[in-house]
């Protein structure tokens, strides 16, 4: 008895390690820019034909104010204008999506359905003739609802993305890494002076000793090469400014909204569903290829 409680008692260890792992596994934040536009456009082809064709949770026509394509329409919107505030509202965090993991996306799911069922009993009252539109009775069908048809559904798509995403980046890294050469060509005139907000602390440094450079708030800190280890200063310059007065070097190229790395300093390239981690020559920190920049990052690092 006491073997057989044990084993099941690490089975539930391993089950929840395993679960945890899964939970904290990177995963692609898509709510921004184009990419947000095609998740608004198929959640709304989603919603409406599966409420128009389907009417899967009964339709009484007798209730109705309006016609039921309106209806339709109003179902399938709702999440829309949800799903783009909760946007903005990300939107003033980049730290928290650029450190975008499994977990996350299941709560943002899990916040967005309970927030559509919630809108779609107040909008009760423009939608239907019924005295007990407002009744307890309706607040939890709308909210059951919201969950039969949105939270079933996430698992399955999180994984098949998440495995998608994983073997398309590992397999790209893995040829990315395999074709790793020196991109560019050592220019002669490399010092180069950067002017900061604080004109005091201008300074100089030689590009080609550059590896990289992260932002840090409105501060850059930037390693460079020094007698084969990486030496770091910290300037306050914004990393856009940086950039610009970086920009004729054309091997130092921005692979994240807050770094820019010399890609003769790349010594191995691994992926995840986020993008690509890159390990540079002299450095022990990896840096991240997020997936706005990983077409600029494959040309750059493949062209030669």
């Amino acid at each position: 008895m006491d073997v057989n409680r044990c084993y099941r008692t690490n089975q539930k260890m391993d089950n929840k390690t395993s679960l945890s792992a899964f939970m904290d596994q990177p995963y692609p934040f898509y709510y921004e820019s184009r990419k947000l536009l095609e998740i608004l456009g198929i959640i709304f082809m989603i919603g409406f034909f599966f409420n128009f064709l389907l009417q899967p949770f009964g339709v009484n026509p007798d209730e109705h104010k309006m016609n039921y394509f309106w209806i339709c329409v109003i179902h399938s919107g709702s999440p829309l204008l949800l799903l783009s505030c909760i946007a903005l509202v990300l939107k003033l965090f980049p730290k928290t999506t650029d450190n975008w993991k499994v977990k996350k996306e299941f709560i943002l799911i899990l916040s967005l359905v309970l927030m559509t069922g919630i809108t779609q009993f107040l909008l009760r009252d423009v939608i239907y003739n019924n005295p007990d539109n407002w009744s307890w009775r309706y607040f939890k069908e709308e909210v059951i609802n919201s969950f039969i048809a949105g939270v079933f559904l996430a698992p399955v798509i999180i994984s098949i993305n998440l495995n998608r995403q994983q073997l398309r980046n590992k397999s790209n890294a893995h040829r990315i890494s395999a074709a790793i050469h020196e991109v560019k060509e050592p220019q002669s005139n490399t010092i180069v002076s950067i002017d900061t907000e604080v004109k005091s602390e201008k300074f100089s440094f030689d590009s080609n000793s550059f590896i990289y450079a992260k932002a840090e708030g409105n501060y850059a800190e930037i390693f460079l090469k020094k007698e084969n280890e990486c030496h770091k200063l910290t300037k306050r310059i914004s990393l856009k400014n940086l950039e610009a007065q970086l920009s004729s070097f054309t091997y130092i190229i921005k692979t994240h909204r807050s770094i820019l790395l010399n890609v003769n300093y790349i010594e191995n390239v691994s992926g995840n569903a986020q993008g690509y981690k890159v390990q540079l020559k002299n450095c022990t920190e990896t840096v991240p290829v997020s997936r706005n920049y990983i077409p600029s990052f494959e040309k750059e690092t493949t062209a030669g």
